[in-house]
C-alpha cells in the first residue's frame, strides 16, 4: 500500500494518517471513500478545494478500488470550507445579475427541474449530468440559505434519505446541509459583499467552468436562495 503526502489540506481533514479507497478518478481530482463512508479528495489546483480535500503536486497512478494511506504529517491548512453566515448583506449592485442566473433553468435540459421550483427538495436525483443538475441546484440553494442565515428545513434531510442520488451528489448535498462550501462558491460569496466587478465576474466565471452543466444549475439554485424563494 502506497502512502501519499499532500502539502496542504482543507481544515476539516484532520492532521492524521488515514486509509482510504479509490472511488473515482478524473484528470485533476481523485475521490476516495473513507471508513466513515465519506468522500475525501486529492486535488492539484487550489480552485478545486472542497470539504475534506488535500492538495498534492501531482496525482498518483491509481486504480478504482485500490486502498492507499494518506499522511497529513507535512500538510498545512489551505482552505476553511465552513459557511459563515454573512455579517453584511450582499451588495445590491449585483442583484440584477444574480437574478438572471435563474434563467439558466430555461435551458431545455433543465425542463424537469422547472416543475419542482415550489418543492426543490424533489429535485434531488433529477436532471442530466454526472452530478444530476437537480442536486447542483439544491446544493446552491442550501448554500445560499446557510450563507444568509435562513433556516434549512428538515425536508431536505428527509428527501436526501428517501429519494437518494449518486454517491458523490449525496456527499455534496450533505456537506451543504452541514454548513460546508466549495472554494468556488466561497469566492463568489466574498465577491457578492464587495464592489469589485473583476472579482465578481471572475468568481462567476469560475463556477460556470465547473462541469458541463453543474455550474449553471448551482448558480440558479444559489440565486433562488438569495431571492428568498423556496
Amino acid at each position: 500500500m502506497i502512502t501519499l503526502y499532500p502539502f496542504e489540506r482543507s481544515s476539516d481533514w484532520q492532521k492524521i494518517e488515514s486509509v482510504v479507497k479509490v472511488h473515482s478518478i478524473y484528470s485533476k481530482v481523485i475521490n476516495f471513500e473513507g471508513d466513515d463512508n465519506r468522500r475525501y479528495s486529492l486535488i492539484t489546483r487550489e480552485v478545486d478545494y472542497l470539504p475534506r480535500a488535500s492538495l498534492i503536486e501531482a496525482l498518483p497512478v491509481l486504480r478504482t478500488g485500490e486502498s492507499v494511506r494518506v499522511s497529513q504529517e507535512l500538510s498545512s491548512v489551505g482552505f476553511d470550507p465552513s459557511i459563515n453566515p454573512v455579517s453584511e448583506p450582499a451588495n445590491l449592485l449585483w442583484q440584477p445579475l444574480w437574478s438572471e442566473w435563474r434563467r439558466f433553468l430555461l435551458d431545455d435540459r433543465f425542463e424537469c427541474l422547472l416543475d419542482q421550483l415550489e418543492n426543490p427538495e424533489r429535485m434531488i436525483g433529477l436532471g442530466p449530468g454526472t452530478t444530476p443538475a437537480g442536486d447542483d441546484f439544491v446544493t446552491g440553494l442550501i448554500t445560499a440559505f446557510r450563507w444568509t442565515g435562513v433556516e434549512v428545513g428538515e425536508r431536505f434531510f428527509k428527501a436526501l434519505e428517501k429519494n437518494g442520488t449518486t454517491w458523490f451528489s449525496t456527499q455534496m448535498i450533505r456537506d451543504a446541509l452541514n454548513g460546508y462550501i466549495w472554494k468556488r462558491g466561497y469566492k463568489l460569496c466574498q465577491a457578492l459583499v464587495g464592489s469589485s466587478a473583476s472579482e465578481f465576474l471572475s468568481a462567476v466565471g469560475s463556477i460556470l467552468q465547473w462541469g458541463h452543466l453543474s455550474g449553471r444549475a448551482w448558480l440558479a439554485g444559489f440565486s433562488t436562495g438569495l431571492e428568498g424563494i423556496s
